[in-house]
This record gives C-alpha cells, sequence and structure tokens, in this order.
C-alpha cells in the first residue's frame, strides 16, 4: 500500500496530474500539496527568467541596432557635408568677387557654426563605447547574480529521496503506533468482559 502511494505521487509529480491522488492521511495530503506547490512555483520561476533574458537580450540588440544606424547616419551626413560642391563654389566666388566678397562670406560662416552646432548636438547625444561597454559588462554582472540566486534555490531544494526516506520514517511511525493501539484494544477487550 505504501509503495503505491509513494509511485502515484511520483506519476501526479511528473505529469502535474491532480485529480488521481489518494491519500491515506492528512500529512500525506498536505505534504503532497506542498511539493506540487513548489513544483508549480519552480515551473513559473523558469519561464519567468527565460522570459526576462530574452527582454534583455532583445533590448540590448536593439540598442546595438540602433547606435550602428545612427553612427552610420552620421558617417554619411559628415561625408556629404565635407564633399566638395565645385560648382557651387564656382558660383559662390564668383559672386562674392562681383559683390566684394564680404556680403558672400557672412552666410558661410554661420553655416559653418549650424554645422558645428549640429555636430555637437549629436556628439551629445551620441552612445560612446565605454558606456556600450559598460552596459555589457552591467549586464553580465546581471546575468551572473541571477545565476548565483538560481543556483541558490536549486541547492536549497530538497531532493526526492531524502523526501521519501522522511515519508518512509513517518509511515513506519504511524503502522507502529497504530499496532500499539490495537494491541492496547485487544488487552483490554480481554481483560474487561461484562
Amino acid at each position: 500500500m505504501k509503495g503505491q502511494g509513494t509511485n502515484r505521487m511520483a506519476d501526479d509529480m511528473s505529469t502535474n496530474n491532480d485529480a488521481h491522488r489518494v491519500y491515506t492521511d492528512a500529512i500525506t495530503a498536505q505534504l503532497g500539496e506542498r511539493v506540487t506547490n513548489l513544483g508549480r512555483r519552480q515551473t513559473d520561476l523558469e519561464a519567468e527568467m527565460r522570459a526576462g533574458f530574452k527582454g534583455t537580450d532583445t533590448a540590448v540588440t536593439s540598442l546595438a541596432k540602433e547606435t550602428r544606424a545612427s553612427i552610420a547616419a552620421l558617417s554619411t551626413n559628415l561625408a556629404q557635408r565635407n564633399k566638395p560642391q565645385w560648382q557651387a563654389l564656382g558660383v559662390a566666388l564668383t559672386f562674392a568677387a562681383m559683390l566684394g566678397g564680404l556680403p558672400a562670406y557672412l552666410p558661410i560662416r554661420e553655416a559653418t557654426s549650424d554645422l558645428k552646432q549640429s555636430v555637437s548636438i549629436l556628439a551629445d547625444k551620441m552612445v560612446t563605447q565605454s558606456e556600450l561597454e559598460w552596459r555589457a559588462t552591467r549586464s553580465a554582472e546581471d546575468r551572473a547574480r541571477t545565476d548565483t540566486n538560481v543556483k541558490e534555490l536549486r541547492d536549497a531544494q530538497v531532493r526526492r529521496e531524502e523526501l521519501d526516506r522522511v515519508f518512509g520514517s513517518y509511515d513506519q511511525l504511524f503502522i507502529d503506533q497504530q499496532r500499539q493501539i490495537d494491541e492496547v484494544k485487544t488487552a483490554q477487550g480481554t481483560s474487561c468482559s461484562i
């Protein structure tokens, strides 16, 4: 009878099927419920951890893609602005020479200062290599800390063999107590006959 109850509990644990459980006493039922709840919590924790790591990986990947795209756009923009426009320069020089040079110089100077301001703004908003390395290091530290926490949780769990041993000793204790009760009842029944 005891072996069947243990096998039934093991089958229920592996299939998460609570409908077929039959317990002979309340303590076994309580322990069975606790074991089932621990199994569910572990399954839920594993799903949450996987989702969290997937979200972190997605965020880091999208950040890297955005950074690459921003740097590529910045370099393309700078390359196009630094490219000399010979036709425009020829016309501008001719026009500047015709008007005395000064009226054409002022807009060029303003455009140059606007360009410097734009580059300064882009440089302020740009994520640096050191910041990306810091973020990657931080992510690695978070991952290591999470792995440590998961390992601690796994180490803190009681192994199945230990639980079976404890449950077996409880079963034996209950059998011994029932035997003693039966012996006392039998002894009383034979000595006090009315």
